[in-house]
């Protein structure tokens, strides 16, 4: 009986001693999830004769690597067949298209833009393919579906899910707001082969490189600042510190191979 009853106690201890690891675990990662959900600090200034950052996203190397053509696996009646999976975006000039190109250490500047970040559903693909979206002043994604079908919209932040909503009809409409900085890549589960990015940020310092690979960040107050720039298929590159001078334009190439 004495012996019964110890070998209670002991497998009472074990159980405890388990679910108090299990909390202490679930606690430090709950705390780390926390420290990475902090949102940078950035106060707003009144940027007098600001500069610029300007440039052009460039591929260095000699063979271009091709776009690739998706299959279409439904609703190919208006979708067609095959979709440009638009990753590899580089003209005759070796211009790189959808490369964001931002600041990655500004802590104070101008304030950030009110206008939303549009991602449509248009022909079975997310338009635009890249954009930059902003934390704060009402900024935030509308999600739009100008296409006669459903469309079940998935947006991760860095890994994690940030919204699960569907668009089940042409003309319709759900906003989301951004909370945390990083990227976000958005899916459709209808239709598996669309995808977007939109690049979060703190504050406005960023930008997209068009068809030409061209971008420009204006009204920068005057410092040394880190700029970096990122691309779908070539990752995040640093292009170096930069020494903004009031008025002036620096000309940063980013250079991708």
């Amino acid at each position: 009986m004495i012996q019964n009853i110890s070998m209670k106690q002991f497998i009472k201890k074990i159980v405890l001693c388990i679910l108090m690891s299990s909390f202490a675990l679930f606690s430090q990662a709950d705390a780390l999830r926390k420290q990475s959900d902090k949102i940078p600090e950035y106060k707003v200034i009144k940027v007098i004769d600001g500069g610029t950052v300007s440039g052009k996203a460039v591929f260095t190397s000699e063979k271009v690597p091709k776009d690739e053509m998706l299959t279409v696996t439904s609703n190919r009646e208006f979708c067609g067949e095959k979709i440009a999976a638009r990753k590899y975006i580089i003209n005759k000039d070796k211009g790189i298209k959808n490369v964001v190109v931002y600041l990655a250490d500004i802590s104070s500047g101008k304030d950030i833009p009110a206008q939303p970040v549009i991602v449509d559903n248009v022909k079975c693909a997310f338009e635009p393919h890249v954009s930059v979206g902003f934390i704060g002043k009402g900024n935030m994604a509308v999600n739009h579906n100008s296409d006669p079908m459903f469309h079940n919209i998935h947006a991760y932040i860095t890994g994690r899910l940030a919204y699960n909503l569907g668009l089940p009809e042409k003309g319709k409409e759900i906003k989301r707001k951004f909370y945390k900085p990083g990227l976000m890549s958005v899916t459709c589960n209808a239709h598996p082969w669309m995808l977007s990015y939109v690049q979060i940020f703190h504050h406005p310092y960023a930008a997209v490189t068009n068809e030409k690979g061209a971008y420009s960040i204006p009204d920068i107050p005057a410092g040394t600042y880190e700029v970096r720039a990122w691309h779908e298929g070539f990752g995040d590159i640093s292009l170096g510190k930069e020494t903004i001078t009031p008025g002036k334009t620096s000309n940063v190439i980013a250079a991708f191979k």
